[in-house]
């Protein structure tokens, strides 16, 4: 069976979550949800060995919108410290997942400050590793 991953956050766009919901039943794949804890990570070094092993439980309101949104499909969740596109990157590599699926972020002064400081982990993700990348805009983008 195939694999997905897919970066989640608090509070993302639920068409998001539903477009890679749909897109894993399409490809009878397995989804993972994977948010990264960025504000948790010291050093630019991720975790030795497989980060899902280690990671955490997401947090409950995470969990309960992704609960709500996804459907029609098995998933599982995981909160991992460490930059998003880094942990992204790093646990499709492990999973030898078939693609990484994102949402963007949504607009407004303080989204773009934080893709300013942060820069775009879609952009990133896309630069630096090797597996296709689906950027999925909110509900209603121009």
């Amino acid at each position: 069976m195939s694999i997905v991953v897919l970066g989640v956050e608090q509070g993302m766009e639920p068409s998001v979550l539903a477009a890679a919901a749909q897109l894993a039943r399409d490809l009878n794949a397995r989804l993972i949800c994977v948010h990264a804890l960025s504000g948790r990570y010291v050093t630019e070094k991720l975790a030795d060995g497989d980060l899902l092993d280690s990671a955490e439980p997401v947090g409950e309101e995470l969990a309960w919108e992704l609960s709500l949104a996804i459907t029609g499909v098995n998933f599982e969740s995981y909160a991992i410290a460490g930059d998003p596109a880094k942990v992204l990157s790093a646990v499709a590599e492990q999973q030898d997942a078939r693609m990484i699926v994102v949402g963007t972020r949504r607009a407004g002064l303080r989204q773009k400050v934080a893709e300013l400081l942060d820069g775009s982990i879609a952009l990133a993700l896309a630069q630096k590793q090797q597996r296709p990348v689906l950027v999925v805009p909110p509900r209603g983008a121009h």
